[in-house]
């Protein structure tokens, strides 16, 4: 009994969205944009765009400014031009 708690509260542990503060603070200039999306609210989705993409190597998302249950800004982009640090916005290379 205790070893099938164990297992269920490593599987739920698993499952939970990845935070925002685990994806690095910049944005990404594109060599060319192969999508937008502006209705994700969550990093993750953003992420699985990518990843579901052809020809997406890499992402670009920003939040709505002070609502985070509004959809923010989701650029897909193949080839990266420059990479800048920045607070408003979140970025990652697959």
């Amino acid at each position: 009994m205790m070893k099938m708690f164990w297992i269920a509260a490593i599987a739920l542990g698993m499952a939970t969205p990845t935070l925002a503060q685990d994806y690095e603070h910049c944005s990404i200039t594109p060599v060319d944009q192969v999508g937008f999306i502006d209705s994700f609210t969550a990093i993750d989705d953003c992420v699985a765009a990518c990843k579901s993409t052809e020809g997406c190597d890499s992402w670009s998302f920003r939040p709505h400014s002070f609502d985070k249950s509004m959809p923010g800004q989701c650029k897909l982009i193949k080839g990266v031009f420059k990479k800048e640090e920045t607070d408003k916005s979140f970025c990652g290379q697959l």
